[in-house]
Parts: structure tokens; sequence; C-alpha cells
């Protein structure tokens, strides 16, 4: 355990429930101390620490330097940690938590994945659906509209992946509608049905 100097503060992100399809906000987590499992994995040649009420999993010490390291101590995976949280623990560990699409609901690639969700197409645990639709946020709407083609290939490869019929006219016309909501959402403009 690692008692902290002053106590800290995780948002979860929000994160769509999908029994009731209703976005959901997570209480905030407050942490005093950092309550620790260390896991040494053998096998993997790789020791490991699970911070409680979080999502980290922070690899310690592995491969050559986990044989180096023999039979090692609480303090010296301490130590490891202490040194891969860096300065700033709540910032280190806020940034582990997996990014969602409510994070930006003003998104490009949120917006396309509530419309293609509308015609009752969800993403599946083994699709890029998901990180292709992270990425165009994360990049803007001018990118998703100068990258147009790549949008494309991933929507026509998905498609072909589920035997789905895909028409580009259609997919570009989707496309740019999310694009074009997007950029006025942002921006803080009216949005209309025909955006």
């Amino acid at each position: 355990m690692i008692t902290l100097n002053s106590p800290i503060t995780l948002n979860p992100p929000p994160y769509t429930d999908n029994s009731t399809n209703k976005v959901v906000t997570p209480e905030p987590i407050v942490l005093n101390e950092l309550k620790i499992s260390y896991i040494d994995t053998p096998h993997e040649k790789s020791v490991v620490a699970r911070i409680d009420n979080t999502p980290a999993h922070i690899y310690l010490f592995t491969g050559d330097q986990y044989d180096v390291m023999g039979d090692w101590t609480q303090a010296q995976a301490e130590a490891a940690l202490k040194a891969r949280l860096g300065d700033d623990i709540q910032a280190s560990l806020q940034a582990m938590y997996p990014r969602t699409l409510e994070q930006d609901p003003d998104g490009p690639g949120s917006i396309l994945t509530g419309m293609i969700k509308t015609l009752g197409i969800s993403s599946s645990s083994t699709c890029s659906c998901r990180r292709h639709a992270l990425e165009m946020n994360d990049k803007g709407p001018d990118w998703c509209e100068e990258n147009m083609e790549t949008i494309l290939s991933w929507l026509r490869d998905e498609a072909k992946k589920r035997g789905l019929p895909f028409i580009d006219m259609v997919g570009k016309a989707m496309v740019q509608r999310a694009i074009n909501r997007s950029r006025k959402l942002r921006a803080n403009l009216p949005v209309g049905e025909d955006d």
C-alpha cells in the first residue's frame, strides 16, 4: 500500500449501458491510498502491479529485467511502481482509463457510430469500429473530410466481414453528414434534421 500525501480523484469515463442503451457517468473515485497487488508470472517473465479501484495493470519488471531481478522485494516493486507513475499520480492513473465515444459525443466518429446504430448495426467485440471512431474524434472533422476514402475503406471492410451490402455513395453521404454535424456541434451552431 502507498499512502498518498493528499487525496486524488479519478473520473471514470462515461459509457453506454448495453442493456438500457443509456449513457452512464460513473461516480468519481477518491483515493487516499493505493492498495496494490503485485502479480508475479514466471512463465511470462513479468511482475505487474494491480491498483484497486482503477483499471491499472502496470508492468514493473519484464523479460531480461525480470531475470536480473530474481527474487524481487516489495520495496523494489514499490520503487518501480512509483517511477512508472511519476510525479503526477492522479494524471498517470486517469490516463489508464480506456477512452470512450461518450467522452466526445460531438466528435465525427461518435456521430457516425450513432447513425450506424440507428440502422441496427452495432459494434462488436471483434470489430475495429470503436478504434476507428475514436481516431475520427481525435483527428477531427477536417481530417475526416480529407481522409474520406480511408474512412469508407474501414466501413467497406467491416460490412464485408459482416456479410452486409455497402454502397459507397450512401457511406460517403453518411460520413459527410457526421462531419457536418460535428462541425456545427463543436462550433455551438444549431443542428437541423438535415445535418
